[in-house]
C-alpha cells in the first residue's frame, strides 16, 4: 500500500495530553512509519472523565504496567476493568469515547491506529467473520511487539505488513456487524460529497455545496454524513486537505505555494491543521522529508 497513508486524530481532538499522559513513542517520529500509528504512554496516577470525540480510525489499546481500576463508556455503555498489564481495549469506529481510572501503581499503555480505509479494502477483499469473537489472546502481546519494533525504529514495511495483518484480523475475528458499512443508499450519498471535495481541495466549499452533491439538505446532510463517518464534513476536508498537502510537500512544494494549492486561506491556517492532524508544523514536516 502506499506509504503516506494518514490518521485520523479526531479522537483526540481537546484531549490535554499533558494533564493525563505523557507520551514515550511516536512509530510516526520514531519510525517513519505511514501506514500505523503506534504510540507509548505513561499515564498520571488518576483523572476524572475524559472525552474522546468519535474517530474513524480503528483504536486499540492495551495496559502494559499498573493497577487500580478503569471505566470505560462507549457503543455498550459504561464498564468497569480491574487495571493489570494485559488488559485490552478497543474504540468503535465513528462512536465517541468516555474514560476514568484511579491508579494504584504506575501505568502505562500502548495504542495503536488502524486507519479505516485498509480495515475497508481488506474487508472487501476478506471474508467477514459473521460475529465478534469472544476474547483476543493474539492481540495485546502484538501491540507491545509493534511498540518494541517502532521503538527499534523498524523500517517502515514492518509498519505496513502489520497494517495488513491487523485489518485481516479484524475482519476474521471481530465478525461483520462491528465492521459493516452504512447502507448503500447513504454511503452513495456521501461518496458524492467526498468525491466534491476531493475533486475541489483548492477550492472555496461551502456546506450548500456539499449538501447539493449530496441531494440533501444541508442539515440533513449533517447528520447522514456525521452517522457514515463519525466526523463533520468540515473536518473530513480539513484532513483531506492537510493530507494532499503532504504530498505536496514531499514533492518539494513550499508551505505558502502548498496552503494555496489545497485552499487554505493563509500558511498559518495550513499550519494550525497541520500541527493538530500530526504534532508537527508543515515546515518542520518539510525538512524532514528532505532530509
Amino acid at each position: 500500500m502506499h506509504h503516506r497513508e494518514r490518521f485520523d486524530q479526531g479522537g483526540y481532538a481537546g484531549f490535554d495530553t499533558e494533564r493525563h499522559v505523557a507520551r514515550r513513542l511516536s512509530s510516526w517520529d520514531e519510525a517513519g512509519w505511514r501506514s500505523l500509528l503506534v504510540q507509548r504512554f505513561d499515564h498520571r496516577p488518576a483523572t476524572d472523565v475524559i472525552n474522546l470525540p468519535a474517530s474513524s480510525d480503528h483504536h486499540f489499546w492495551a495496559i502494559t504496567r499498573g493497577a487500580g481500576t478503569m471505566q470505560v463508556r462507549s457503543a455498550d455503555g459504561w464498564r468497569k476493568y480491574a487495571i493489570v498489564p494485559g488488559l485490552l481495549g478497543r474504540a468503535t469506529p465513528g462512536v465517541p469515547t468516555e474514560v476514568r481510572y484511579t491508579t494504584s501503581a504506575a501505568m502505562s499503555s500502548v495504542h495503536v491506529h488502524v486507519p479505516a480505509d485498509i480495515v475497508d479494502r481488506v474487508s472487501a477483499q476478506t471474508k467477514p467473520g459473521r460475529q465478534e469473537r469472544p476474547g483476543d489472546a493474539l492481540l495485546a502481546p502484538l501491540l507491545n511487539s509493534l511498540a518494541a519494533a517502532a521503538g527499534q525504529r523498524a523500517d517502515p514495511m514492518y509498519g505496513d505488513i502489520a497494517a495488513e495483518f491487523l485489518a485481516a484480523h479484524l475482519v476474521t475475528h471481530y465478525g461483520r456487524r462491528r465492521l459493516d458499512a452504512p447502507s448503500g443508499r447513504e454511503d452513495a450519498r456521501v461518496r458524492n460529497a467526498v468525491a466534491l471535495m476531493r475533486d475541489r481541495l483548492g477550492d472555496p466549499l461551502t456546506l450548500a455545496d456539499l449538501a447539493a452533491a449530496a441531494n440533501l439538505s444541508p442539515y440533513h446532510f449533517l447528520r447522514v454524513f456525521k452517522r457514515a463517518t463519525g466526523e463533520t464534513p468540515g473536518r473530513h476536508l480539513t484532513r483531506l486537505r492537510v493530507r494532499e498537502a503532504t504530498r505536496l510537500l514531499d514533492a518539494g512544494g513550499t508551505v505558502t505555494a502548498v496552503a494555496a494549492q489545497c485552499g487554505f486561506s493563509s500558511p498559518s491556517h495550513l499550519s494550525t491543521a497541520f500541527l493538530r492532524e500530526f504534532g508537527v508544523r508543515p515546515s518542520q514536516y518539510r525538512l524532514r522529508s528532505q532530509s
